[in-house]
């Protein structure tokens, strides 16, 4: 009589992976879940872009030069540099919107291509910020 040939040992078993099944109802939740994270975004982005509002605009109503120049200096480990800047020009711009006139201090360049009746953006004054 023969003898049945050896079946091969099977080897060790394979570890059981659990997949459980998504319902509707999990579909539909991280749906939402995802257009809320991209709405969020979304709202982050045009926010960026439409100012703050510390951004005002007015017509220059006069000029004055002191000629000041002021150093400022940069001390790092590289050594120290120093710049120096035209401080001591002003223009006076009268806000509509506001019926104000702010003194702004700007660049030599600046003050010299603006005239009286140019409009001027510039930033809000540091304490007046909202």
């Amino acid at each position: 009589m023969s003898t049945p040939a050896p079946t091969p040992s099977p080897g060790p078993k394979k570890p059981l992976v659990v997949v459980s099944g998504m319902s509707r109802r999990d579909i539909i939740t991280a749906v939402l879940i995802a257009a809320a994270v991209i709405g969020f975004i979304a709202f982050g982005i045009v926010q960026m872009g439409s100012g703050s509002g510390n951004l005002i605009s007015g017509v220059v109503t006069g000029r004055s030069a002191t000629g000041e120049r002021e150093t400022l200096f940069d001390v790092s480990t590289k050594g120290v540099k120093s710049k120096t800047a035209d401080t001591g020009y002003t223009l006076k711009v009268f806000v509509k919107d506001e019926n104000r006139t702010y003194d702004v201090m700007v660049e030599r360049e600046v003050w010299e291509k603006k005239k009286d009746g140019e409009k001027l953006e510039f930033l809000r004054p540091p304490n007046e910020q909202r």
